[in-house]
């Protein structure tokens, strides 16, 4: 034990050392709303180049590569799939790899389903995915449980790059004139990290940082026990103020209501960059309180933002900004500002590519286009070829006047879902994981058998995502309060990101009723009802 503590620390020190260098040229300028158009038709115009670029170095010339086994398997070279983009496109390309079983389901990506191709049988390493062309400046998990995470590499080029993004929200919102504000949590989560650098690269630095999770409640390493405050005190060091996180836990979300309502009174406008659950409860806490919040600007993502959900955060006179991304890949688009739905989301087409294909939800008998994401940047943390990222939607052509469309986005996302994991207050849960907890743990502890207990999503009355337990009545009464706790613990641990602001919420609930069946009557460990 006292080995790895010491390898931790050292490895914590080395990185400290190279963020320290690279921090300090990263906030030495700004990128203005200018620069960051011009980036953004650079991009766009030189996208094929930028495709075809990865595809050489990052895959071709990566021995690690998996996506190299698979093209090798379907007996595609270099050359090959050059003359087919040059001839058809990016997307086609893609299309046809895809028929010749170049793509990654998500369980594939995860490494937690083998790789079966032309009967052969491939092994893959999480780390096998890594960019290995960036410098690594800190590490991040995705997902929200102990066994859902990866572990992703993040290069400030990468933050940079997508902070152009960032800044054209944030000039057509008006935000970069108001205060702004994060409700997000501190390492190992990306989110909170990630907004203080990329904001500051735009010369919008946040005034505030808010966390739902105290550090106390983190088992995690000891780079992460004190990350967080390195890199705040860090940037302060280098002249740039970052705020230090404050703790202000989901059941005390009129604290941040409060702050509103003050910026609201005092400049007539703030932001406030969180996810979806938590700006529905800030929203609601205002109108509890008889505050007023209206031109609040909330930036919201992490969950599916549906009707209800948006019309929550707008009831109070707030305006409701959709963001779409994941840590892998990065942000993939912003809400547009002439929607023609809840989550209408301009797709980002100079840094990522998009084709959806047919995929049968693993607990249902349902088929739902999945989203098959390829990354175009040379300094994406993860490279990705056709990999699933879990979510499906409607991907459509559609000009609209806002900037983003200008900007030459026409390729719009909605009705973003996800069809493998649940996803509540912004945390996430890999359905595969579930299967031990609903079959075999919670049948063992309570009684019944593998086909007594469910676990339901659904949204409730006021815009939140609902998890609920199904028992069976056969099951008879037992004490809920356990179910709950034991659900959680075998979730992620009692300290886990994702246990921890679900306990906040009290998220999930106890029914007494039989497991819902599929259309065809089949009854699987979830249920998630689509809307």
């Amino acid at each position: 034990m006292a080995s790895f503590i010491k390898m931790d620390l050292i490895s914590g020190i080395r990185k400290g050392g190279r963020l320290l260098f690279g921090l300090r040229d990263y906030l030495k300028d700004t990128v203005s709303i200018e620069e960051s158009r011009e980036i953004i038709k650079s991009r766009m115009e030189g996208r094929e180049e930028l495709f075809l670029n990865i595809l050489k170095k990052g895959i071709y010339e990566n021995t690690r590569s998996p996506y190299l086994k698979l093209l090798k398997l379907a007996k595609f070279e270099f050359s090959d799939v050059k003359s087919m983009v040059l001839k058809v496109g990016i997307e086609e390309t893609l299309r046809n790899l895809t028929e010749e079983g170049v793509y990654l389901t998500h369980e594939e990506f995860k490494c937690v389903k083998k790789v079966i191709r032309n009967g052969e049988e491939l092994r893959f390493d999480e780390k096998d995915f890594d960019n290995p062309y960036l410098s690594t400046y800190y590490e991040v998990e995705s997902g929200g449980t102990r066994s859902g995470g990866t572990r992703t590499m993040i290069d400030l080029d990468f933050l940079q790059s997508i902070a152009t993004y960032d800044s054209i929200a944030f000039n057509i919102s008006d935000i970069m004139e108001y205060p702004l504000a994060l409700w997000t949590p501190i390492l190992p989560s990306n989110l909170g990290i990630s907004c203080l650098f990329r904001f500051a690269k735009i010369g919008k630095v946040p005034n505030r940082w808010f966390s739902q999770i105290e550090k106390e409640f983190l088992e995690t390493s000891l780079v992460n026990k004190f990350g967080t405050n390195f890199m705040v005190y860090l940037g302060r060091f280098l002249g740039t103020n970052f705020p230090k996180p404050e703790y202000v836990g989901l059941e005390n979300s009129y604290k941040i209501a409060d702050w509103v309502a003050q910026m609201i009174k005092e400049f007539s406008g703030c932001g406030i960059y969180t996810y979806v659950s938590s700006a529905i409860r800030v929203c609601k806490a205002a109108e509890e309180r008889g505050l007023e919040i209206s031109g609040a600007r909330f930036f919201v993502g992490a969950e599916p933002i549906t009707p209800s959900k948006r019309r929550e955060i707008e009831s109070v006179g707030a305006v409701c900004i959709p963001k779409y991304g994941f840590t892998e890949g990065g942000t993939v688009g912003y809400g547009c500002f002439n929607p023609s739905s809840a989550d209408d989301t301009h797709l980002f087409k100079d840094s990522i590519a998009i084709i959806q294909h047919k995929r049968r939800i693993e607990f249902s008998d349902t088929e739902v286009d999945a989203f098959l994401f390829t990354s175009l940047l040379p300094s994406v943390p993860k490279i990705l070829l056709n990999v699933e990222s879990d979510d499906y939607g409607i991907l459509e052509e559609r000009n609209c006047d806002c900037e983003f469309g200008r900007l030459g986005f026409t390729e719009h996302l909605h009705n973003i879902r996800s069809f493998g994991k649940l996803t509540s207050e912004g945390m996430t849960f890999v359905g595969t994981d579930l299967i031990r907890i609903i079959e075999e743990i919670l049948p063992r502890k309570f009684g019944g058998s593998s086909i007594d207990y469910q676990l339901l999503e659904e949204e409730n009355g006021n815009g939140l995502t609902q998890l609920s337990i199904l028992v069976s009545p056969q099951v008879g009464k037992i004490n809920e309060r356990e179910l709950v706790e034991e659900f959680l613990t075998e979730l992620g641990g009692k300290k886990g990101i994702c246990a921890e602001l679900w306990s906040q919420a009290n998220t999930i609930k106890v029914k007494y009723m039989h497991p819902i069946p599929t259309k065809r009557g089949k009854v699987f460990p979830f249920y998630i009802k689509m809307k």
